[in-house]
């Protein structure tokens, strides 16, 4: 039995210091079947299915969460949770000290960090999940409130701020139409009516409702090279109404954002320069690469191309960058010869535009060296080339 299906009792059991006592005796993410066995026979095949299934979780946690080996998760909620590095970043947002409420809470990664020096109340439909978040916000040195409730009904009038992941499995199917989630479309309106200080995290690839677009700040956020999320900022949240946000936020919590609100043209450079830049995803989902392209004098290699081009190395995370060594004609000996002649035995090869499989042309490479570069394959206004550069 998983535990969203749980009695609520066993839960309670979980997170007291008996079941402590049974995760400190079994340190490792798996139980050997002796060990499952002997625990099915002292605490039956629920709860040793708990503590098993909790040992697997912990460890896959541990990606999002510094202190994943105390924490407790469900496999739905440890997947959708924001990992604490985003959730402080987004947390920042929030002033302290306030009232907070973070609705549809899961198992408390958001919750974590809106707790830092506020007053924070989880809510959840699911009692199971509401139990969770309050044992992870211990966990953490965190007191909270939660409570299992249907997030539309809350009082937000009686909160500063809030926050509210919608439930995108509310018809057992993962989705990014926002009329599907739960809370609807339109009891998020009427809970913006009660309470504008909101946030709203959607997917990435959810469409947001047209009055959306003018009265919040939409901000796309980028880590472990993933559009992980996209937020939806109102009232005291956003300091610009109508803008679009794109932020990549690095394993140790450096944030590197870009935002823009008007329309801009398309820019395309003469020639390769002396870097070629590919924007991150949280640029692309944000549909701001132009943007970024003319706030920094680049220009795409060509008009559909995603790669950008300049003459200098840019202090942000938003894009990868590479410094151009020289590019030549895609000719696989020319190639060889030239990676030999410079001790190159070790190529990241990136390809754009072109049908090349990119395991069999590094195949034919026939590569010895100790040193190390990067080769674009990519149209260009010359045709198609071989970047060989260096990641920045």
């Amino acid at each position: 039995m998983s535990a969203e299906s749980a009695e609520i009792d066993d839960l309670h059991w979980l997170v007291r210091e008996e079941a402590a006592e049974i995760f400190a005796t079994f340190p490792k993410p798996e139980l050997s079947l002796p060990q499952l066995s002997q625990l099915r026979r002292e605490l039956g095949p629920e709860r040793a299915t708990l503590i098993a299934e909790q040992l697997e979780l912990r460890q896959r946690g541990g990606v999002k969460f510094s202190r994943a080996d105390e924490m407790f998760f469900t496999r739905v909620g440890l997947e959708q949770a924001t990992d604490e590095v985003l959730a402080r970043y987004k947390a920042q947002r929030f002033a302290a000290p306030q009232q907070i409420a973070d609705l549809c809470c899961g198992v408390g990664g958001d919750l974590l960090a809106l707790a830092t020096g506020r007053t924070a109340t989880g809510v959840d439909q699911s009692p199971q999940l509401a139990l969770l978040a309050q044992a992870n916000c211990a966990a953490y040195g965190q007191p909270i409130t939660s409570a299992c409730a249907d997030a539309a009904a809350v009082d937000l009038a009686a909160y500063d701020a809030w926050h509210c992941d919608p439930d995108r499995r509310a018809t057992d199917r993962r989705t990014t139409q926002l009329d599907s989630f739960s809370p609807s479309t339109e009891q998020l309106v009427g809970m913006l009516q009660k309470n504008p200080n909101a946030a709203i995290k959607l997917a990435p690839a959810t469409h947001a409702p047209e009055a959306w677009l003018a009265a919040a700040e939409l901000e796309w956020i980028s880590s472990r090279r993933e559009c992980r999320q996209l937020v939806a900022w109102f009232g005291d949240m956003t300091p610009q109404p109508g803008s679009r946000r794109a932020t990549h936020v690095d394993r140790d919590g450096v944030a590197h954002s870009f935002v823009a609100s008007d329309e801009t043209a398309l820019q395309v450079a003469a020639e390769v320069g002396a870097y070629v830049m590919e924007p991150g995803p949280a640029l692309l989902a944000a549909e701001l690469v132009d943007h970024f392209a003319a706030k920094h004098q680049l220009g795409r290699l060509l008009p559909r191309s995603v790669y950008l081009t300049g003459d200098a190395p840019l202090a942000t995370s938003l894009v990868s960058q590479f410094r151009v060594r020289e590019q030549m004609p895609i000719d696989r000996k020319s190639l060889t010869k030239k990676l030999r002649e410079q001790g190159i035995g070790r190529v990241e090869l990136k390809v754009r535009g072109l049908d090349i499989r990119p395991e069999a042309f590094l195949k034919k490479l026939k590569l010895s060296g100790d040193a190390v570069a990067t080769i674009i394959l990519t149209p260009t206004a010359s045709g198609n080339r071989a970047i060989l550069c260096d990641r920045v």
